[in-house]
């Protein structure tokens, strides 16, 4: 089993996160995340339940997120899977690799066939050997008919691959030294899933157009090499735990390769 997905995350530029949708929204999160820092629970509820009212996107990614691992509220994985799919419904594509992620997770299951239903939804994903045929990709029972057929070292194999890429596109982030200083790039990671065992290799980087007043200081810091090395240490980080998550099944060849392209890129709008 060979394979080769390309996964672009286009991250936005003045944010130092991956979500997409409004500034009222990000404001509503980045006040939740203060409170939860300075272990204020209570007023954390209180603004996510806000957040929540006005029915922003990345709020429901967050209070997913904070369902599934307990921050601030009581751990439950069924309404971190209701929130995230709502995140996804208004336009966070984060949400469907959460999903996929956590149904992956023996800590949830796995449900295999939860778990690579999401993770078709994650943008990218294309590996062929977890593919079911067209007819049933798009219907949920015939997609679990399609997988109750496959043989239990498919499903172990599919079901860590697709764990392990999706706990990476969800996590993995814009580095904030290189959102402030405008410098995009490309990271190519090599998942040898047999192994198993993650490299990563930096592509080509470049620089973006500086809005407003800009120090010599800012513009002599983006030519240094520390600039590049931040998003092979963003993706470094996430790796390391994604390998971490999930239980090796075993019986993967060891020559099984797939090739990941992470382009982190700017763009200067936020509706």
């Amino acid at each position: 089993m060979r394979a080769s997905i390309i996964l672009l995350l286009a991250l936005l530029g003045a944010a130092t996160h991956a979500q997409a949708g409004t500034r009222s929204g990000a404001l509503a999160v980045d006040a939740i995340r203060s409170s939860i820092a300075a272990r204020d629970c209570g007023q954390a509820v209180d603004r996510l339940k806000s957040g929540l009212n006005n029915e922003y996107p990345e709020v429901f990614l967050l209070a997913g997120s904070m369902f599934e691992n307990g921050l601030c509220v009581k751990r439950d994985w069924a309404r971190a899977v209701s929130f995230y799919a709502q995140a996804h419904g208004g336009g966070e594509k984060e949400g469907a690799a959460r999903i996929a992620a956590g149904y992956a997770d023996p800590a949830n299951g796995p449900d295999v066939a939860a778990a690579l239903w999401w993770a078709w939804k994650t943008p990218g994903f294309q590996l062929s050997h977890c593919a079911v045929p067209q007819e049933a990709a798009a219907d949920p029972d015939r997609f679990v008919a399609a997988l109750a057929a496959w043989p239990a070292a498919r499903l172990a194999s599919c079901n860590y691959i697709a764990g392990v890429l999706s706990t990476i596109a969800a996590e993995v982030k814009y580095p904030e030294l290189a959102a402030a200083h405008g410098i995009g790039g490309d990271v190519t990671l090599r998942f040898l899933a047999g192994v198993p065992r993650i490299e990563l290799q930096r592509g080509a980087s470049h620089e973006y157009e500086l809005l407003g007043w800009v120090s010599a200081d800012t513009l002599r810091d983006r030519k240094t090499r520390r600039m590049g090395d931040g998003f092979e240490a963003a993706l470094s980080a996430v790796a390391n735990r994604a390998l971490q998550r999930y239980p090796h099944p075993g019986g993967i060849p060891a020559d099984t390769l797939i090739q990941v392209k992470f382009s982190f890129g700017i763009e200067h709008q936020m509706r």
